[in-house]
């Protein structure tokens, strides 16, 4: 269900559901994702003389915003203030869709591919910052369960991202970053709902020819 089909059926739309929740969780890190990227591409442009690069990198943003503004409305039944965006998106092709086509999968898209490295300076640092992070996320005041949640790096540098952001790594004690790297490619497969259909071996590939950006961050000792 779209933020643009509000007057379809009440009967097919079942708001407040385990299922839209989790479907607009999703899309909150997509956006969060897809904004961090486009705050990256932003600030990268030297002047008026790329500012074509503004619109691109724009541009790429949209579908973020849209598909959290769509997963807002199937959970809650109003899109507001994202599916407004929908109008300006979209051709307006009111009545002319059937049911056939609502249902189809997207033509394309692009794939957003992001690595980040860092050197382990201090693991019991991170582990700490990682059961920090927990405690904030939770509300959690025993150090103890922290400690017994936050077990391994892995699980330290989810709990710091997930209290701060990916980004926040950067300045966590104990971790160096060395580089990093943005890619945006068009895609027309995109990754579904059911993580066993994707692709293992080259989940993370990417294809020179379909190179919409690339940005690359070289960070000094």
């Amino acid at each position: 269900m779209s933020a643009v089909n509000e007057d379809e059926d009440d009967d097919d739309f079942t708001p407040w559901t385990q299922d839209g929740a989790t479907r607009l969780r999703q899309a909150a890190d997509g956006l969060l994702e897809a904004i961090r990227t486009h705050a990256a591409s932003l600030t990268s442009v030297k002047g008026e003389e790329d500012a074509a690069d503004v619109f691109a990198a724009s541009n790429l943003l949209v579908p973020a915003l849209l598909a959290y503004a769509d997963a807002q409305f199937d959970f809650t039944g109003t899109g507001f203030p994202l599916g407004v965006l929908h109008q300006f998106f979209e051709d307006d092709e009111e009545g002319e869709e059937d049911e056939e086509d609502v249902d189809e999968e997207p033509s394309g898209g692009v794939s957003v591919l992001w690595r980040s490295d860092y050197v382990v300076t201090d693991e019991l640092a991170v582990m700490e910052a990682g059961r920090q992070a927990y405690r904030r996320s939770t509300g959690e005041a025993d150090p103890g369960a922290a400690a017994a949640e936050v077990t391994h790096l892995g699980v330290a540098l989810y709990q710091i991202a997930q209290a701060d952001g990916w980004d926040s790594l950067a300045n966590t004690e104990g971790l160096q970053p060395t580089a990093g790297t943005v890619l945006v490619q068009s895609s027309d497969e995109l990754l579904g709902g059911d993580p066993d259909e994707w692709p293992q071996d080259d989940l993370f590939d990417y294809d020179d020819g379909r190179l919409l950006y690339r940005q690359d961050d070289i960070f000094g000792d």
